[in-house]
């Protein structure tokens, strides 16, 4: 019952085996049915006929690996986004779940992705195999009479995105969110150039000099609900976030509210005017995340200026087989000159002269801190192994300090 990775000729059976689990509508007769995957994944699946009573060319079990990369306080990591795990019907109960996750952590790592990132729809069954709930996705609801207080700021105007200017909006997302932790860096081929399409617009904010300050991106719906969708509002400082809510504004002579998608500790939190501001309903999406190669996530990852000492980490990952990924073992690491080095302990070798001491975690508290924005209080509040030697601890917190984890998939 070997993983195997999925060629053109399974398309076909792979997508009817997701359209099963998740819904839609698959014709076998339609070319683009057995169109070949796109680039910048890696699919893999397990065959039906390899089970007892099984059918060729029907896949028992499936997944997608999408090749991102997400930022890491300054720095960057490859990602293997998880996407599409299905098991068919007729062969659910055996197993096959977590034969295919291992499969698809192994080849995360043949692959060199420090990370891995998914949204669960069970996070019970993510987390037996080392994934940890590290961000949740905000949607707020926001009536716009209370953006109509809001003032126009001076040395600031809109532009409209079009194809010519996308290409601004595009590095202005980059340099914005670069300090973050966790969000997309949206490059090819997986975010292709161009407009999004679907009705999505958007405007940019420039100054009086012809800087781009900001921007702001919606589509516009119709039926009941919020008849705005906002789904991203950045900016340089809170001067050009209150100018883009002013513009928001401007929709309220013909919708009532705008939904407001947010990142975790959004400066647009600490803008907003008036008390009306809610929740979205509905389900909170969860993201979730694994460490696939502790060292290369730490060495992804800047060092703050002036920050230096060395510390032996000790991660335990007990969740997959031994050898399915590196995120196991004990580490050698130390910081100086903005630079993190990680490699794995060498035996009986003298420690630093800047040892700290010792970092002691289990799979759940590595991938929960070394995605950043958190402390390892942080991990022992939620009930995760989290020990340290109190020099070593507050080193290792220093270089993860941050905001919080925070994922917007798309523009």
């Amino acid at each position: 019952m070997p993983v195997r990775e999925l060629s053109a000729e399974d398309a076909l059976a792979y997508r009817l085996l997701t359209a099963g689990a998740f819904g839609g509508v698959v014709d076998p007769c339609d070319p683009a049915s057995a169109a070949p995957f796109g680039a910048g994944r890696t699919v893999l699946g397990i065959d039906s006929a390899d089970r007892p009573g099984g059918a060729d060319g029907v896949l028992a079990a499936g997944a997608t690996i999408r090749h991102d990369e997400i930022s890491l306080g300054g720095g960057r990591a490859r990602c293997g986004g998880i996407a599409g795990l299905a098991v068919h019907p007729a062969h659910r109960g055996e197993g096959l779940f977590g034969q295919l996750l291992t499969g698809v952590i192994a080849r995360c790592a043949e692959e060199s992705m420090p990370l891995s990132m998914l949204y669960p729809s069970n996070p019970e069954i993510y987390r037996r195999h080392g994934y940890q709930v590290v961000a949740r996705g905000q949607t707020l609801v926001v009536p716009l009479l209370d953006l109509q207080h809001l003032r126009a700021v001076p040395g600031r105007r809109t532009v409209p995105v079009t194809a010519a200017t996308m290409p601004r909006l595009r590095a202005l997302y980059e340099e914005l969110t670069a300090g973050d932790n966790a969000m997309l860096r949206r490059e090819g081929p997986l975010f292709p150039e161009g407009l999004p399409g679907g009705g999505w617009e958007a405007l940019l904010l420039v100054d009086d000099s012809g800087r781009d300050r900001g921007y702001l991106s919606w589509t516009r719906r119709g039926g009941d609900g919020p008849g705005l969708e906002v789904h991203e509002l950045l900016g340089r400082d809170r001067s050009d976030l209150q100018a883009l809510l002013h513009v928001l504004g401007s929709w309220s002579t013909v919708a009532e509210h705008v939904s407001l998608r947010v990142r975790p500790e959004d400066p647009v939190l600490d803008v907003l005017p008036g008390a009306g501001a809610r929740p979205a309903p509905g389900t909170v999406p969860l993201v979730m995340m694994r460490v696939i190669d502790t060292a290369a996530a730490l060495a992804a990852r800047p060092a703050p200026a002036g920050l230096a000492g060395a510390l032996r980490l000790v991660v335990e990952d007990d969740t997959v087989p031994p050898g399915t990924c590196r995120a196991g073992g004990v580490f050698d690491v130390s910081l100086s000159d903005g630079r993190v080095a990680a490699a794995p302990a060498v035996a009986d070798a003298p420690p630093s002269p800047q040892h700290l001491g010792e970092v002691r975690l289990d799979i759940h508290a590595a991938s929960l801190l070394l995605v950043g924005g958190r402390s390892l209080a942080d991990a022992r509040r939620l009930g995760l192994h989290a020990e340290s030697d109190e020099p070593a601890g507050a080193l290792l917190d220093a270089l993860l300090a941050g905001p919080r984890p925070g994922v917007l998939d798309a523009f």
